[in-house]
């Protein structure tokens, strides 16, 4: 089952796809800090983030990547770059907060 946090943060691009920039630059700062092992991942995300930018196809096809649930999606997901779209208040539309 898809998890519902994907669905609100694709509603949230195909309404405001100048929000695309963050993950963007996200994307950019983490590899140019050389910190990570892998960038493959980050590489395909900008592959489908600038194909998304670049027409209409391409943002059907982020929108329905970013909907769908499976192996391929969840390994790739896990390397979100989508860090800064959602506010705090939407992040925490899917967020248990337990206090004691």
């Amino acid at each position: 089952m898809i998890d519902k946090r994907w669905l609100f943060l694709s509603e949230k691009l195909e309404r405001q796809p100048e929000l695309l920039d963050i993950p963007l630059k996200n994307i950019q700062k983490w590899i140019a800090a050389g910190r990570l092992g892998d960038i493959r991942p980050l590489e395909q995300w900008r592959s489908m983030i600038e194909t998304a930018r670049a027409s209409q196809n391409g943002m059907a096809e982020l929108l329905q990547f970013l909907r769908k649930d499976g192996e391929e999606t969840r390994q790739l997901k896990s390397c979100s770059p989508f860090a800064g779209v959602l506010t705090r208040e939407e992040r925490d539309l899917f967020t248990c907060a337990w206090t004691h």
